[in-house]
Parts: C-alpha cells; structure tokens; sequence
C-alpha cells in the first residue's frame, strides 16, 4: 500500500514524537501498546562477544558474523536492528510495538530446515529465530522469573536468558535445565555458564530430554516451562503436566502472563 504525502508527515511525526519520549529499560518496565525505549539501556546479554552484528539474513552472513552449533543444526547471530524500526510486542492477547534511539543488537538463534523440507526452499535456516532476544520475550519471560525460589527447573533453554535471570535471584538455591536438544546445550551451556559463575551458581545440572517425560520425575519448588512453539494458548498441554508433576511446588509457563 502506498502511502499520501499527506500520510508520509503523520507517520513521521510520529515516530519523531516517539523517538523524542524514550525512556530507560529497567527491571520495572511494562508492556504498554507504544513502549518507546533508550538504546544504551537495552540488557540482551551477547553470548559470544567476538561475533560481530549484522543485517544480513543468516545464510548470508560473513566470517565471525555468526557462531554454529557442533553439527550445523542452530546459527547464533548478532542482529543489528535500526533506530526508530518497530518491533512487534505483545501481551495477553494484545499487540503493540517498541522503538529505540539508537540502533540495538539481538542475540538470535536459527534452527536448519528439517530434511524433507520442500525443494522450493531457498535457505538452509528457517525463516523466524528459533529465539531472539526481543523486548517481547524479555517481557513476557519475566513473569516466570518473578516466582522463581529454593530449588528451580528451567525447562527449554533457549538463549539461556531467563536461566540467568533466574541464578541473579538471591531466593534460588539450586538450577537444573532440561533440554531436548544435546546440541543445543553444547552450544549455549558453556557461554553461559561463565555468566553463571559470577552469580554464584558454578554447578547447574543439565538433562537432556523431553519437558514433558523428565518434569515429571523431579522433584522441585518451582519449574518454568518454556518448550511450546508459540506464545499463549498452553492452558491444556500445562493442566496435565500439572498432574504428573506431583513433586513439583509451582509450575509456570511461557504465556501466563500475570
């Protein structure tokens, strides 16, 4: 659709209104439909320092503009996204979307294409981040994080933020992470774990394996499930693991939002 002259000055009056409004990300700030953000103040923690950022699309990408797993399977990339670019938030069914000042880096993790997938494909990486460090997974991980005490499960390890997030929490005592990908883990553990380190948390014990067959077998205070492929809508697949998690205080997962 193209835009009036007339539409052009709104639009860019806008977004100059926003860029103008931009506030400090803190450990306080909320979802709300125009979250207008100060670049300096953004946390996404890069894993891997020595990989520089990029705009190019994955396969794309040049010597030490990414980092694979052992067997090729996740790509982790450094994004440089734009001052003044939205990105898409939501919460609870709602959408909105953030700016920042100033232009921001994105730690983001690609999977390969399955095998069989189509031969129209024109890259080996699917399309969509397998994880990226956006301000709606930041924000919609927090309130997981918030119940986080004693003895904790982080199921789905992802980029490892909300594990970190979990280990800065003076309440939690012990961390296991549970895991489906092997690779996976060989890729991000040994990252995280110098972060993990500083915290106070030098021994983390890993399990490989499926959330749903590994949960039920340990026992815990509280377990933070992030293993569905999309936000929301785990009311049923939570309620059974609920009931097989006899051992395990409080279950959360990535969608509950309160």
């Amino acid at each position: 659709m193209e835009l009036t002259p007339e539409q052009h000055a709104r639009v860019a009056a806008d977004l100059a209104r926003r860029l103008e409004g931009c506030a400090p990300w803190t450990r306080k700030t909320r979802w709300r439909p125009e979250l207008d953000v100060q670049a300096s103040s953004y946390p996404a923690l890069n894993l891997f320092p020595g990989v520089r950022p990029s705009t190019a699309l994955p396969r794309e990408l040049g010597d030490g503009e990414f980092v694979d797993s052992p067997q090729g399977r996740f790509r982790y990339v450094l994004r440089r996204h734009r001052r003044g670019v939205p990105i898409s938030t939501w919460w609870n069914g709602k959408i909105g979307s953030v700016v920042f000042d100033g232009d921001i880096e994105l730690p983001m993790l690609f999977e390969r294409e399955a095998a069989d997938a189509p031969p129209s494909s024109t890259s080996p990486w699917r399309r969509h981040p397998w994880m990226s460090l956006t301000p709606a997974e930041l924000l919609t991980l927090r309130p997981g994080t918030k119940l986080a005490r004693g003895r904790v499960v982080i199921a789905g390890l992802g980029l490892a933020h909300q594990l970190l997030e979990v280990a800065k929490r003076r309440a939690v005592t012990e961390l296991t992470v549970v895991e489906r990908s092997s690779e996976l883990c060989e890729l991000v553990m040994p990252q995280a774990m110098q972060v993990l380190g500083s915290l106070g948390h030098e021994r983390v014990r890993v399990i490989i394996g499926d959330a749903f067959e590994v949960l039920p077998k340990l026992e815990a205070d509280v377990a933070l499930v992030d293993v569905f492929p999309a936000y929301g809508d785990n009311a049923a697949a939570m309620a059974k693991l609920r009931k097989r998690c006899r051992k395990i205080g409080k279950l959360w997962d990535w969608g509950w939002h309160r």
